[in-house]
């Protein structure tokens, strides 16, 4: 496995794990029959500003590993 690859793997985990749960909050706190929105736009703003760092420092790596190449 490459560096590139090993560092999109964790990237990866570090933004959809903590998004989905999150959700999950947002579902059990709406069983319950209590507000469940704020949960539903913390992991929509978790997505959104992890995910465009994630994609930023993946972009980064690849770039770096393509002048060294």
């Amino acid at each position: 496995m490459t560096r590139e690859t090993w560092i999109a793997r964790v990237l990866l985990v570090l933004v959809f794990a903590p998004g989905g749960g999150l959700f999950g909050k947002a579902v059990a706190e709406a069983a319950q029959a209590r507000p469940w929105w704020p949960w539903l736009v913390a992991a929509l703003v978790w997505l959104l500003v992890t995910g465009a760092i994630a994609s930023w420092i993946s972009t980064s790596v690849s770039h770096h590993a393509d002048e060294h190449r």
